[in-house]
């Protein structure tokens, strides 16, 4: 460029400056009215520079066009999520946008181009963490299907982003899971895409109680078991008799199931469960998605007693609307069938069990009279001894023994490190290290020093108590949180009633 265009394009600059600074102008009612005070229609080389592309200026012209004006923002981010479908940026952008529907018409221009730079590096596999409303209005994009060229593409992209994304922030996980079963429905794919979810889970446990006479012994029980707060099949007396058990297990279940049959006005898993309803429904609930109405009527069956209906434009559920965590009641069932049997069998490792009633003690009893005279039950192992390897076992024994006998030593306060019991008689079944860990724990003081001393590992320590007390709970009653062991809540006061401070 010669000396005498670089000066006209120095006197253009000057001139703008003098323009935009004139208070004529910057204070002029008329004047000011015409100009968007964010965006003047004067700008410097330098501002020329830091205006985003002119693709951004009309996607927004898109929501100001009149016949835009009476539709939904659905729509509106819609139609704008397709103008941009296939647009990329280079933008470095740092700020947070927070915003609890997140559109395009919501974020100021720097937060459009962060949003688009951020969602170019998510199309190239590189995906990183962002404002959790940036990761919202691309999952929203592939609701609507803005980049993915059919409906099965778009439900494995966001599945893709789902299992990525969710460990750099969990928070879109229970909006996500809802939003995919949602899409397979809407667009009617195949229900196999289900079959991950835990509800589809939930529902084939159920399927195979309300029609466990079509199923086996080893289906009944692990239906039950996946349903249950109880898990059987962390019991002792399961581990040595797992055939047994299920026999048992299904057989209770079948006759318990046939006296509701016969004498009460619903089913054993309408008790268990709650009924089958019918609801209205709204599809990708709580999401910006812009539903072009389907013209067709047809129902979308995931199983038995799970469908979706749409008719005349509307959406309708039918499922059983019960709760779908751990059952209680079907703990209790198991427990019982766990506690009675171990009685009829003498099992020496014994279980606490709650109440029950007369009606579920007998059927529970004749269940496993019936399961021990029957030919088929499970043999026990038999256990071979060869005798004339016993006095060599009590040889070596004896040469073991002499080597570790060594002068007493005299008495010292040093810790006993080999966990050794030094303190009162307890009757809880644990060591004298367990019981001091516990009541430390229970009572809130600091049992690093204990651990250390002994030279235990925490993790082992907490496996071996969750070990012993599970005869008495049934249950997990020491957690890890943040790398530190925790009590379960439900079971504190349990504790402190057996384990002193």
């Amino acid at each position: 460029m010669g000396r005498e265009a670089v000066r006209r394009v120095a006197d253009i600059q000057q001139l703008i400056k003098t323009i935009l600074s004139d208070t004529k102008f910057a204070g002029g009612g008329r004047f000011a009215a015409r100009v968007y005070q964010d965006e003047p229609i004067l700008f410097t080389a330098a501002q020329m520079e830091r205006q985003p592309p002119a693709r951004y200026r009309a996607m927004r012209k898109i929501a100001r066009d009149p016949g835009m004006r009476r539709e939904p923002e659905a729509k509106i981010f819609y139609e704008q999520g397709r103008f941009m479908e296939d647009f990329e940026d280079e933008f470095e952008y740092h700020g947070e946008f927070v915003r609890y529907y997140p559109t395009y018409q919501a974020m100021t221009d720097r937060e459009l181009r962060g949003y688009f730079s951020w969602r170019t590096k998510v199309r190239r596999g590189l995906i990183g963490k962002t404002s959790l409303s940036f990761a919202f209005v691309y999952i929203y994009e592939l609701l609507n299907r803005i980049g993915a060229r059919s409906p099965e593409e778009g439900f494995h992209t966001l599945k893709n982003f789902w299992t990525a994304y969710r460990e750099i922030d969990p928070r879109i996980t229970p909006y996500v899971q809802l939003w995919l079963k949602d899409y397979v429905v809407y667009h009617n794919l195949d229900k196999a895409l289900l079959d991950d979810f835990s509800e589809a889970r939930f529902d084939r446990a159920l399927l195979t109680l309300s029609d466990h006479t079509a199923h086996s012994a080893e289906e009944v029980f692990s239906a039950l078991n996946s349903l249950s707060s109880y898990n059987l099949e962390n019991s002792r007396f399961f581990k040595h008799y797992p055939e047994d058990v299920k026999t048992v297990v299904r057989d209770v279940f079948a006759a318990y199931s046939a006296h509701y049959d016969q004498s009460c006005k619903n089913t054993l898993c309408e008790k268990l469960f709650g009924q089958v309803y019918v609801s209205p429904y709204s599809m990708f609930s709580s999401a910006v998605f812009y539903e072009r109405t389907r013209q067709d009527d047809f129902v979308y069956e995931i199983n038995g007693i799970y469908r979706y209906t749409h008719k005349n434009g509307r959406w309708s559920c039918e499922r059983f609307f019960g709760y779908g965590g751990k059952n209680r009641p079907i703990g209790a069932l198991l427990k019982s069938i766990d506690f009675f049997m171990r009685q009829k069998y003498g099992f020496k490792s014994t279980l606490k069990a709650g109440p029950t009633t007369k009606i579920l003690r007998g059927l529970i009893g004749r269940a496993i009279e019936t399961h021990q005279a029957s030919p088929r039950k499970t043999a026990q192992p038999d256990i071979e001894i060869d005798v004339a390897k016993l006095q060599g076992i009590r040889d070596a024994a004896l040469a073991t023994q002499n080597k570790l006998i060594v002068e007493e030593p005299a008495e010292t306060d040093a810790p006993d490190v080999f966990g050794k019991k030094t303190g009162p008689e307890n009757d809880t079944g644990l060591d004298e290290a367990e019981y001091r860990f516990m009541s430390d724990l229970l009572y809130g003081r600091a049992y690093d020093g204990l651990v250390r001393s002994r030279g235990l590992m925490l993790s082992v320590l907490m496996d071996a108590l969750n070990e012993k007390l599970f005869e008495r709970f049934g249950d997990t009653v020491i957690i890890e949180a943040g790398g530190r062991p925790e009590l379960v809540e439900d079971y504190i006061e349990e504790l402190k009633g057996m384990i002193t401070e």
